[in-house]
């Protein structure tokens, strides 16, 4: 099966994302202390990884493009970009900017939106009591990975993408650590519940938008950062317990919805093993051992440099929680070595109508049908309800049986359902290239066909 094209990136997260989001709000960056602590308005000393991974491909794109327009060999390339040749300059300056934090274009073309903010929890808390002013406070300023969700799908009613513009997009989101440390006392199961609940309906709602390609991060192992460090055993035993929870309940979750939408792909990113890795063999990556716990804007070593940097040479955290620009360029690559081996990233100027055929069988079909449809049932009991009944037999039909009852009037749970798993439009129409659905649709409407000939 060949890679599925991407070119297209949805970024959603927290301030590990961010690219200035959080700066552009006034409050939130007098309350991070951003002006006065990073030198390009993100929660760290430069660049984060979405700044990196946006400039690393379309480096990939640009560089593509002087080889086959060009006629240019990597070594001419090479020389070039060493000796400032005014052409490749403007191709290379001419193409991009890291300066809208809201969107990444290539050449005019959007290429990765980026729906993140410094704060962004992934369950809403807004309006939800604290025994702690301040939180409760912060729990009315920070967004959310709702609120973030509303504003992509507003994007997309007003500036609306092609069908085979989201089979090639990939949706990246990266949240949960602000849910267990920022708005709450400390961390807790019962947040990475509401967390992870939260992540996966908000997948859901993007797969029913039509969307298929999904990337979760999970969380580093919060009881290594600077922040809890300086606490007790106790608390760090409880911050490490949590993030184990978390990333299993994740892992879990996502293998779930594999099954249920099996057209989709719903990967974790294993940043937690990225961290661990770097963590343990610190001088393997440039960093220095006895900077591991401490963070660079506290130490006499910071500073931001007349000419707009802050290098923290050394050090694995900006500050008690968030990462160096230098581990943000190594999630980057790690990122890269994943994902370009899964994907094949493509420019966004090369849009292509290709709609491949997902290779699906039949049993996975009708076990995505089964789980679905008793998600929904369960879903449909109510005090007025409280045992409502299947209009089909869910757990024994044929794929025909049920394209057939979508056709019923009186099937409307099995309409929904199928609608949702985005077999089929509001037309009814297949909208999955799936050759198996594709054979059982033209045996639906030909029994529905004989029957209404046999009727008459």
């Amino acid at each position: 099966m060949k890679p599925s094209i991407i070119s297209h990136f949805v970024m959603l997260g927290d301030s590990l994302t961010d690219r200035g989001t959080a700066n552009r709000r006034k409050i939130l960056r007098y309350i991070t202390e951003l002006e006065r602590k990073s030198p390009k308005g993100r929660f760290t000393n430069g660049y984060t990884w979405s700044d990196h991974i946006s400039a690393r491909l379309i480096s990939e794109f640009i560089i593509r493009e002087l080889k086959t327009e060009a006629g240019m060999s990597p070594s001419d390339i090479a020389d070039a970009i060493i000796h400032n040749e005014p052409r490749v300059k403007e191709l290379v300056h001419g193409s991009y900017s890291l300066g809208d934090d809201l969107c990444v274009k290539y050449k005019g073309s959007d290429f990765v939106r980026n729906y993140d903010e410094g704060g962004l929890t992934s369950h809403d808390y807004s309006w939800a009591p604290s025994t702690s002013i301040s939180r409760f406070a912060t729990r009315l300023i920070v967004s959310t990975l709702g609120a973030k969700l509303a504003q992509l799908l507003a994007y997309d009613q007003e500036n609306p993408p092609s069908k085979i513009q989201k089979a090639q997009t990939l949706i990246v989101e990266w949240s949960g650590a602000n849910d267990l440390i920022t708005v709450n006392a400390e961390p807790s199961m019962l947040e990475v519940d509401r967390a992870i609940r939260s992540r996966i309906t908000h997948a859901e709602q993007l797969i029913k938008s039509g969307y298929r390609n999904f990337v979760l991060f999970n969380l580093p192992d919060l009881s290594l950062c600077p922040h809890f460090q300086s606490l007790s055993a106790a608390e760090r035993s409880n911050a490490h317990q949590c993030t184990e929870y978390f990333n299993a309940e994740l892992a879990r979750a996502c293998r779930e919805l594999n099954e249920t939408y099996p057209h989709c792909s719903i990967d974790v990113f294993d940043v937690n093993s990225v961290f661990k890795e770097i963590y343990d063999e610190p001088e393997k990556y440039g960093f220095d051992r006895d900077k591991r716990s401490r963070s660079f804007i506290r130490s006499p070593e910071f500073t931001i440099r007349a000419n707009g940097t802050s290098p923290a040479n050394g050090y694995m955290f900006w500050d008690g929680i968030h990462p160096s620009a230098d581990m943000h360029a190594l999630l980057a690559d790690r990122f890269y070595e994943k994902y370009a081996a899964d994907y094949n990233f493509s420019s966004p100027l090369l849009d292509s109508d290709w709609d491949p055929e997902i290779p699906l069988s039949t049993e996975q079909l009708l076990l995505s049908f089964v789980k679905k449809y008793s998600k929904v049932l369960e879903e449909s009991q109510g005090f007025f309800n409280p045992h409502p009944k299947p209009d089909i037999p869910y757990r024994t039909a044929t794929l025909e049986e049920i394209l057939r009852k979508s056709f019923d009037p009186r099937g409307e749970l099995c309409r929904r359902v199928i609608s949702e798993l985005q077999w089929i439009d509001e037309q009814g129409n297949l909208k999955l290239n799936i050759p198996v659905l594709r054979a059982a649709m033209v045996q639906a409407r030909m029994e529905e066909a004989s029957k209404g000939e046999v009727m008459h």
